[in-house]
């Protein structure tokens, strides 16, 4: 227990919730293409609210992998 690098397991959780916005940033792509098959809405969202969320989620993946990064690098 005393080898446990504090700092490098942040940075991997840091990784994993950054893969995680990453998929769900995919699943919106893929959301957006099917409403713009289906003509305007899949499951009462937009293509509006779909592209935010996917925006959002693109967003919060970016700001995790450079959290990730920078502890890394400073550890």
């Amino acid at each position: 227990m005393q080898d446990l690098n504090i700092p490098l397991l942040i940075a991997a959780l840091s990784v994993l919730v950054g893969l995680l916005c990453l998929g769900l940033w995919v699943t919106a792509q893929l959301r957006i293409g099917k409403a713009k098959k289906a003509g305007g809405a899949v499951g009462g969202e937009s293509v509006t609210d779909l592209r935010g969320f996917a925006r959002n989620q693109l967003l919060s993946a970016v700001v995790m992998f450079v959290l990730a990064a920078a502890i890394i690098a400073f550890s």
